[in-house]
């Protein structure tokens, strides 16, 4: 009887286990509906959203008739380069305006904004549970924040594979390490994205050597022995590369590659045992301090990181989202896509105090060691 009095009593502890877990999932799901459909509501009735960004930005212009046949809420949006963005924003600060609700740059914009006081932490106006489930990112145990403060999320990444090469005159395998560059049979073969003024070259140069990849001596020897071209037209490297004049480009944006890829030019990217950094381009959102359309603003920002949203804005970009559930084939180039088991890191300008502190020191830094190669 004692046994079979144990058994029972452990029955009926699971079943009160089991009845307090499920009664604690419905309570949660109550809660973020209720507090969602009180947003919406709130939203409606400010009527519109006011969204301040650049490249992505401009194409939720064409997605604003659908936004408001699903929500009720108008988008109006006033674009340009991330450095007219700040220096709207800081204009608009200085006469004590507040018209923007939602900000859609880079890096260094979005640390900018924040420094002048116009962002506010972004945590707790995120409601819907697609949205706030960390295993629906790449991160997995953790949302994508830009930084501790929670002000910023990035929703694009995608690796930013620096090594390009001409397929006719490099063979697969033959570059598998940084190190490899410094082998004679590259002398003369490799242009490089002047990493001496602010660019893809000065990013990768920076990322490398706070990640430990390379340091300030592999750079001082590839310079000393490699006769390696430094060059600023993006465009020109990658035809350089396209036609044979150099067998391997670093540096050089996918933007320009993709031109020449496009084309059907002999070229691929390659992937190197030191791993990868991430870029997010300028796909980092944040919603501005004291907007004048908050709820509005966060039916925004809930959307365009949910399912749906993400996968509007890879659509329209072509760069990968941050999100590991959105179908990428036939939308994003293979060879811009995360892969299982490669390893990453966090580039140079996404770090806060490299943009705020260190960037000088950097590229002084660049300008030492790559000066001798500059107008060759």
């Amino acid at each position: 009887m004692k046994k079979s009095g144990g058994k029972y009593f452990i029955a009926i502890m699971l079943t009160v286990c089991v009845a307090a877990t499920l009664l604690g999932y419905v309570k949660a799901a109550a809660q973020w509906e209720a507090q969602w459909q009180k947003t919406l509501a709130a939203g409606k009735k400010e009527g519109k959203v006011m969204l301040y960004g650049s490249e992505v930005a401009s194409a939720v212009r064409g997605q604003a008739p659908e936004f408001k046949k699903q929500f009720g809420i108008d988008i109006e949006i006033t674009t340009g380069r991330g450095s007219e963005v700040a220096q709207k924003l800081r204009a608009e600060k200085a006469a004590g305006l507040h018209l923007a609700d939602v900000i859609i740059s880079g890096g260094n914009t979005m640390f900018s904004v924040k420094k002048m006081g116009v962002t506010e932490p972004m945590d707790d106006k995120l409601i819907l549970p697609e949205v706030t489930n960390p295993k629906l990112w790449y991160t997995l145990d953790h949302l994508p924040w830009l930084e501790d403060a929670r002000h910023s999320l990035y929703f694009y990444a995608y690796p930013n594979r620096d090594i390009s090469i001409n397929t006719d005159l490099v063979k697969p395998g033959e570059i598998q390490s940084w190190q490899d560059f410094l082998k004679p049979r590259f002398k003369g073969k490799i242009v490089w994205s002047d990493p001496s003024v602010a660019g893809s070259g000065f990013n990768g140069f920076s990322t490398n050597i706070l990640n430990k990849v390379t340091d300030e001596k592999y750079y001082r020897k590839l310079v000393a022995t490699q006769d390696i071209t430094l060059s600023r037209n993006q465009r020109q490297m990658a035809e350089w590369l396209a036609r044979g004049k150099y067998a391997v480009a670093v540096s050089v944006p996918g933007g320009a590659m993709a031109q020449v890829l496009d084309a059907g030019a002999h070229i691929d990217y390659v992937a190197v045992k030191e791993g990868t950094y991430l870029s997010y381009d300028s796909g980092i959102v944040g919603i501005a301090a004291r907007a004048p359309h908050p709820n509005a603003a966060k039916v925004f920002v809930n959307w365009f990181l949910s399912r749906d949203g993400q996968d509007f804005a890879q659509r329209v970009t072509k760069y990968m989202s941050a999100r590991n559930d959105i179908p990428t084939e036939g939308i994003v180039n293979p060879k811009s896509m995360r892969v299982a088991g490669e390893r990453y890191f966090v580039g140079a300008n996404t770090m806060e105090k490299w943009i705020n502190e260190d960037q000088k020191k950097y590229l002084a830094l660049a300008m030492e060691i790559f000066g001798p190669l500059i107008g060759r």
